[in-house]
Formats: C-alpha cells, sequence, structure tokens
C-alpha cells in the first residue's frame, strides 16, 4: 500500500504517527509492540501527526537523522531487529519511514530492556507471565503443535521426527515438500 493510503487509514494495530525524529523512544516503544503482537510487523512514521496531518521532518541532515535512528535501535533491541528506514516525499514534505517484522524465529523482542505489545493503537508493557506464554506458543523448542508447514500449507498436530545429534535428540521441522513447520496460531 502507498504512504497516503497508510496515513488514511490511521494509526492501529501496524501502524503509529510521530510529528517528530524527536519522539524517538515513543516511537521504538511502539514498534517494538508492533513486531510483538501476532502480526509480527510495524510502521513508524515520522512527519505525521497522530491524527494523520503530513507536517513532515526538518529536512537539515536526513543521513544524520537516519544513522541516528539506525543507532538507537542496533543498541535498544535485544535479539538484534531487522529493520528498514526510508525517507519519503508525501504532500511535499519529507517523512522518515521505519518498517520492521519479526522472524518467526524470535518469540519477542525487548527495547531498552522491556517488551511492549500493541493493543490496536496503543501499547502496553508484557508482564514476566506473558513472556513466558509467549515463548512457549512461538519457540518452536516448547511448542507442542498444531505445526502448519510455510511452503506447503499442510498442517500437522504433532511433530514426530527427530534427530540425534552430539548434543541429544533434536525434533526436525522439516517437512517433504522442503518447507519448515512452524507452530500454527
Amino acid at each position: 500500500m502507498e504512504l497516503a493510503g497508510i496515513i488514511a487509514q490511521g494509526e492501529g494495530q501496524t501502524t503509529e504517527f510521530k510529528k517528530s525524529l524527536s519522539l524517538r523512544r515513543e516511537a521504538l516503544e511502539a514498534l517494538c509492540g508492533m513486531v510483538n503482537a501476532d502480526c509480527a510487523k510495524g510502521i513508524v512514521l515520522f512527519g505525521v501527526e497522530p491524527d494523520g496531518v503530513v507536517c513532515g521532518v526538518e529536512s537539515g541532515n536526513l543521513d544524520s537523522a537516519q544513522r541516528s535512528l539506525s543507532q538507537a535501535i542496533n543498541q535498544g533491541f535485544e535479539p538484534r531487529l531487522p529493520f528498514e528506514i526510508q525517507v519519503k516525499v508525501v504532500e511535499d514534505r519529507w517523512l522518515v519511514v521505519l518498517s520492521a517484522e519479526r522472524p518467526r524465529s524470535v518469540p519477542y523482542y525487548e527495547y531498552d530492556g522491556r517488551a511492549w505489545i500493541r493493543q490496536g493503537s496503543g501499547k502496553r508493557q508484557l508482564t514476566l507471565a506473558e513472556k513466558d506464554q509467549i515463548r512457549r506458543v512461538r519457540d518452536r523448542a516448547f511448542h507442542p503443535g498444531p505445526w502448519k508447514c510455510d511452503r506447503c500449507g499442510i498442517c500437522v498436530g504433532q511433530l514426530i521426527s527427530v534427530t540425534m545429534t552430539k548434543d541429544g535428540m533434536r525434533k526436525t521441522y522439516d517437512c517433504s515438500c522442503g518447507g519448515e513447520f512452524w507452530p500454527s496460531t
């Protein structure tokens, strides 16, 4: 979807607007919440007010702003979050677009030592019990099933395939089609 369409839809489960790059901390907490939610992805638009008005960001040194934002993400997220930063023009104003998606192999992320979860257009901090529950549901090593292949879509109730390694028995997650089985949600 184009940025104009995303802005027209407003803030929601996977979208956050920040009018200024100075609101970086709040933006990164929101991004953490979005990638930790079941949708596992999110986008933050810097230069858009919460009501959807495009105000743009200072066009000073956008390269420096991107480096600073990138550094904050790399230092603040645990484990390291894969992300993308782009500079776009909408309504003749500069926007900084930050997007990220949680790989299935990561149960959840923490930003600055705290895990957040997105609920609608808001966020809240996860409790220890909630983090443990998310880890159990999303971590393949502990998930009891059902499982779904990411390539062919076949569902199985249990994985019974194990291999012996020097470290002991390990579940295998390979499907006969060449895909991998992941917890079905």
